[in-house]
């Protein structure tokens, strides 16, 4: 299904809305993704669509310019959440019973412009022919429209997510009465041109973390990892999922939950573009990691592993390091880690890059009060370490 509409911020653009990608012709969608960006291409949004449609519902957008050519793309997801599902025990009591109160506990909707499963920029592209900031313009006043046309559940909330320290259009989202929220930070490693090796990257650490390099590899030495086909992550399912969900059990906030299955359909839709690896020890399965590959950077994804042969085999750090060895042999020279485990990251080399979100409720009072929830998911605290020689 698909409405087409005339930009209500602009006379200059139109747009159409369809509620699933494979209804949109994937050569005009892929065209305007200039950037080349996985999370927005049309296979992996095919892909993810079809894991995780029983989860959510998803939004796509068009738009074009006069002359009729399409100029950017936008993608919502949308799911249902309770109140305290959002609030997870991150705010004071007091200011959550006064939030339950106000909410209660029926489902609300929440719109995500951008990928509630992966950090960065993934809710928008655009051509040369259009800024970014007008983009911007352009989808809030799509929001602003809630696709009342389309009978669907009016969103709640809406959130657009998530931007790099570049991002320099954010006065553009507050005019809107989005509130600006920093997060958790996103641990980045930066290899130097001369490194093109793990002993190269290793060589530059000061003796106790080479020691600590040295110790991580000793302890798994017996752990074997496979680079599984989308057959053999369909074979190892169950216990993938299981794996998983002991891993995001210990999370300390998360709003959603991947479909398992959708690692099958992402690899049979980006092929060697999305690598799952698989570990294990005495021929059992005891985790496995996932990345995708782009030509300037490794973003490193999911992971799960049993929890008993986390520190006996240091089963966490050797994904880590296999993230790094992989982007070096990929000739990748960034290596993004993800928001959580700073001071593990940090201690090899990766250093926190801040990250933002917009946010907005329909009502400006909702919003405020609101607010101290996203607050409390600014950056945590934690010890950065530097293990390069002086």
């Amino acid at each position: 299904m698909f409405n087409t509409h005339s930009s209500t911020d602009s006379a200059q653009f139109r747009y159409d809305v369809f509620d699933s990608i494979d209804a949109i012709d994937p050569d005009l969608w892929d065209g305007v993704n200039i950037a080349s960006n996985h999370y927005l291409s049309f296979s992996y949004l095919s892909a993810f669509e079809k894991g995780m449609k029983a989860f959510m519902s998803f939004r796509y957008l068009l738009f074009y310019n006069l002359d009729n050519q399409a100029v950017s793309t936008v993608v919502f997801q949308q799911f249902s959440a309770r109140t305290s599902d959002l609030l997870q025990n991150k705010v004071a009591a007091f200011l959550a019973e006064k939030i339950k109160s106000t909410f209660s506990e029926n489902p609300m909707q929440i719109l995500v412009c951008g990928n509630l499963f992966a950090s960065g920029e993934n809710g928008f592209a655009h051509t040369h022919l259009v800024s970014k900031k007008t983009v911007l313009s352009l989808l809030n006043a799509a929001v602003s429209e809630n696709f009342s046309d389309q009978n669907i559940r009016v969103p709640s909330f809406v959130l657009i997510k998530e931007f790099w320290p570049s991002f320099s259009d954010g006065n553009s989202l507050k005019e809107k009465r989005f509130m600006e929220f920093e997060i958790d930070v996103n641990m980045v490693i930066q290899f130097a041109e001369n490194i093109r090796n793990m002993a190269a990257y290793i060589g530059t650490m000061n003796t106790k973390y080479r020691s600590r390099f040295k110790n991580v590899y000793q302890k798994s030495a017996a752990v074997c990892k496979v680079d599984f086909s989308a057959k053999q992550i369909r074979e190892q399912l169950s216990l993938i999922e299981k794996m998983y969900e002991e891993v995001i059990s210990r999370v300390d906030y998360n709003l959603g939950v991947l479909d398992i299955q959708t690692f099958v359909y992402l690899k049979e839709a980006l092929a060697d573009n999305f690598v799952f690896t698989g570990y294990y020890l005495d021929d059992e399965l005891v985790g496995f990691s996932t990345a995708f590959l782009f030509d300037a950077f490794l973003d490193a994804n999911f992971i799960g592993f049993e929890n008993r042969f986390k520190n006996s085999h240091k089963l966490y750090q050797r994904m880590l390091l296999d993230f790094l060895d992989l982007a070096l042999h990929k000739n990748i020279r960034e290596v993004r880690l993800g928001r959580t485990a700073e001071t593990i990251k940090s201690s090899l080399g990766a250093k926190p890059v801040p990250m933002k979100l917009y946010a907005r409720h329909r009502s400006d009072i909702a919003s405020k009060l609101m607010r101290p929830l996203f607050a409390s998911l600014g950056p945590s605290t934690f010890e950065l370490r530097n293990p390069f020689k002086n």
